[in-house]
This record gives structure tokens, sequence and C-alpha cells, in this order.
């Protein structure tokens, strides 16, 4: 089976529907693990602990103490303390607002591809950002989501790295998936974008722009923390609006994700 790993804080003021997420992620996982701040285990583990499937014994949460106002690594720190506690031999890291879509036949296949091979890897798949509904999207990208967890670490390229040391916050986000040197960690397949059965990733942030906007008052500052070097707590990010151009219709049915 398939660990999958994830992050979450800040829990009490962003509405999550922890059965809806983990209905969805449980299909494809035996284990899901949380990671969050130190201080805010408690708070964390009572807010998931009201969802149904918390005393399945398949959800574990961690906490690891972070300063995210002088250390601009602590979300890859915090991303990969997840990855750390995972007990299986293939892992798949997704956030709390991204939902795992596809016929798990085929993660099945591309999890037996990576464990036949013997260095570390992984299968980049394809990610879908819906816009303001479930019919629309603004973007498809790729990830490295799936990959062992052996010799694999979730931080910062060793070419992002400035001459002082600094991080240059053009080249990462502290979250790359690499090996024990920095290097990116070597993709063994690419997984194309296609119909609802192939596996791909759905990403629900832009549905609700409000909440999108909440969100990014918080990662607005850290994001430009690691851009200018200083953590401004009255730094504002420009506001998501409706009627993005990139806006388009897909060609999934629906359910676009599987359920327990």
């Amino acid at each position: 089976m398939i660990s999958i790993y994830t992050t979450g804080f800040n829990l009490e003021k962003i509405n999550i529907n922890f059965d809806e997420v983990f209905s969805n992620w449980l299909v494809y996982a035996n284990e899901i693990v949380l990671s969050t701040f130190q201080d805010e285990i408690k708070t964390t583990v009572d807010i998931i602990s009201k969802s149904k499937f918390y005393d399945s014994g398949k959800i574990k949460v961690v906490g690891l103490k972070v300063d995210i106002e002088n250390d601009v690594y602590w979300e890859g720190k915090l991303k990969n303390f997840a990855l750390e506690n995972c007990t299986n031999s293939v892992v798949l890291q997704c956030d709390l607002d991204e939902r795992v879509s596809g016929d798990p036949k085929h993660f099945e296949v591309c999890r037996r591809s990576i464990l036949d091979h013997d260095f570390s890897c992984s299968v980049m798949l394809p990610t879908m950002d819906l816009y303001e509904d479930l019919d629309h999207y603004i973007n498809l990208g790729k990830k490295w989501y799936l990959h062992t967890k052996e010799g694999t670490f979730r931080g910062s390229v060793n070419w992002a790295r400035k001459e002082d040391g600094s991080l240059d916050p053009e080249k990462s986000d502290t979250c790359e998936l690499i090996d024990a040197k920095g290097n990116l960690i070597p993709c063994i397949a690419n997984v194309e974008y296609s119909s609802n059965d192939y596996p791909k990733i759905i990403h629900l942030g832009y549905l609700d722009l409000d909440k999108k906007n909440c969100v990014n008052e918080f990662w607005g500052k850290i994001w430009n923390h690691r851009s200018s070097g200083s953590f401004d707590p009255e730094y504002k990010m420009e506001k998501v609006t409706s009627g993005d151009p990139r806006k388009k219709k897909h060609n999934l049915s629906k359910p676009l994700w599987p359920t327990l």
C-alpha cells in the first residue's frame, strides 16, 4: 500500500471537511501522516478527531518545532517530517486542498514500477487546478507526488543556495523532492493528463476565492519573507479575483475523484 503525507496548521482558522479529505485519500492509502507545528498538536488532533475516519488507526499526527519568522526553510522541514514518519516504502505527497483521482489499479502499476528500481525514484503525476466550480480549471501541471520513501527528502535543491548560503527563492520553494546531497530525485515515469482512469491530482484551492484569499493572507507573508529575507507581518498579497482568462471547461466525468 501507499502512505499519503501532508501538513496542516492554523486549522482552527480554515474550514476543512476532513471526512471528505480522508474518504478520498483512504481509497489509495492505508496510512495518512499529517505534520503540524509542535505547539498545535492538541488543537490539530481535536479538529481531525471529529472525522469518522480518525479512529481507523490509519491517521497519524506528528509535531515539529519550527520558526516561521526566522527560518525560510521551515515549510520543507515540516513536509519532510511527515515523510520521515511514513512506514510504507512508496509514499504520496498531497496538500489538504488536493484530491487523488484515477483508477487505484493504475496507481498500483506506478507503485510496483517504483519498487522494481534499486534506486530512489519518483513518478511524475499531472495536476489540475479547478477554478470556481467543479467543471472548470485554470491550469494543468505536473509534480513529484509519488515516490520511494528511502533516500528521499523534502527540502531545497542544492543549486538554490547562493554563495553566502542563503536561499534563492526563484529556484526553490524549500519543498523539492531531493536526495541527501540536494539533487532532484530522478523521475522514472511521466503520467500524461488523460481520462478519469489515469492517476492525477486535483487541486481545489481556487474553488472558493474568498477562502483562497484568506489562506493567502498567511502565505503572502511567507513568500515575501523568502524573497526579501525579512518577515513583514503587514505584507499583503494581491487578491485572487473571479474571471481569470485562463478558465476552461475540462473533459472529466463526475465524480472527479473516488470516495469510500
